[in-house]
């Protein structure tokens, strides 16, 4: 479905308003990070002055998803991973079944977001229509999420471009393998597919290491698409929320419950005279009155409720990426004893604001901490935001 919004585009040069991208990455999965990656990346080359649109190939965990033959896993998977996957559906069915009305209301929002501000093409739903419909395009780009994880239970061929021309210009942006080491089994593959790239960029700087290990060339690490639109452009697809209350706010956004940032956040709220807020995708475990809970947030609500907030807790990278990019006092809550943070923490390293990291269990910092000085970061993010750009251009260009 092509896009209704109509977009100011900056045009860059005369030549690259003709080049046309397609972008094949995750979409469709109402995950707030994941539809809201790939619409900042669409829309910043079209700002940018490219024709860009996104290729709709639906997830294999989309129920309009048809797995046939060409979809099947690349690599081997155990029996535990294949009976997960099999019962997956059923468990995912048996979570929601208490909400099914509102989980329908907030995926229509996802869907109507897609339709008024993202350029998608028609939806493809297999590796086969993919394979044989897909539009002609002058460079062939994958986007960003762990697009190259090698556990993913489909076949991730889409995800290399193996579905463009020989001869096509292939190119990633912020890609991620989700993993630091890959199977001996996979290295074959993975190296033979990144041979045929023209320019690798990845997400995270143990990434540009594990390309070099694979195939020699050099990958640049850049900014998760999110980070390449500043406030303004994203209040642009906002839209307000109505809360049963005026005044200031405290905002949780958790993709895992978190006891420790319930607790936190009420600490926050009596000493701050605060309401608190949660982003909720499935009811939590907590049964208070004192939170609001907000079930039907689609991708411009969960942003209007991210650029209002006056302190935002967070266990999630787009939570942390959001609150950098409006400017909010904001902590990330990790996990005490999982080391699998490392996006979170590499992305507040590059900007100086590592203090911003709490483990749960932590003692809780003092008020007069909560307050950050965004000049300096704000100083970094925008020339990180630049080199994001020069690698945009270089590579379609070149």
């Amino acid at each position: 479905m092509n896009g209704s919004w109509v977009v100011q585009s900056q045009i860059v040069c005369m030549n690259s308003m003709q080049k046309k991208i397609g972008i094949v990455t995750i979409l469709r999965v109402n995950n707030y990070g994941a539809e809201l990656q790939a619409f900042a990346l669409q829309h910043k080359l079209q700002l940018m002055g490219y024709d860009a649109e996104i290729i709709d190939y639906l997830f294999y965990k989309h129920p309009r998803h048809k797995k046939t033959r060409a979809s099947r896993p690349i690599f081997h998977f155990s029996l535990k991973k294949r009976l997960s996957e099999f019962l997956y559906p059923l468990f995912s069915k048996i979570k929601s079944w208490r909400s099914l009305e509102v989980n329908r209301r907030r995926e229509q929002k996802f869907i109507a977001f897609h339709e008024k501000y993202t350029k998608c093409s028609p939806e493809y739903r297999s590796v086969e229509e993919l394979n044989h419909s897909v539009a002609n395009y002058d460079v062939y780009m994958v986007g960003s999420d762990q697009v190259w994880n090698p556990g993913i239970y489909s076949s991730i061929a889409p995800y290399f471009l193996t579905f463009a021309p020989a001869s096509a210009k292939r190119v990633s942006y912020a890609s991620s393998f989700g993993v630091s080491v890959l199977p001996d089994t996979a290295r074959t593959y993975y190296r033979d597919c990144l041979q045929k790239f023209a320019h690798i960029g990845v997400r995270e700087m143990q990434a540009v290491e594990l390309v070099k290990q694979l195939t020699g060339k050099s990958a640049q690490c850049v900014l998760d698409p999110t980070l390449l639109l500043d406030r303004d452009e994203w209040m642009q697809v906002a839209e307000p929320v109505s809360l049963p209350f005026t005044g200031e706010y405290i905002l949780i956004y958790d993709l895992r419950d978190s006891l420790y940032m319930t607790n936190l956040a009420m600490y926050y709220a009596e000493l701050l005279n605060r309401k608190v807020v949660r982003i909720c995708n499935t009811a939590p475990l907590h049964n208070r009155t004192d939170i609001v809970d907000v079930y039907e947030a689609g991708p411009s609500e969960f942003l209007y409720l991210f650029a209002n907030a006056s302190l935002v807790l967070t266990n999630s990278f787009h939570g942390t990426a959001f609150s950098i990019n409006f400017n909010k006092d904001f902590y990330t809550v990790v996990s005490a004893h999982k080391d699998n943070n490392s996006r979170q923490q590499s992305l507040l390293a590059l900007l100086g604001l590592e203090n911003r990291i709490l483990r749960e269990g932590a003692i809780y910092p003092m008020v007069e901490d909560i307050f950050i000085d965004y000049m300096e970061p704000n100083k970094k993010l925008k020339a990180e935001r630049t080199l994001s750009e020069q690698f945009i251009n270089n590579a379609i260009n070149e």
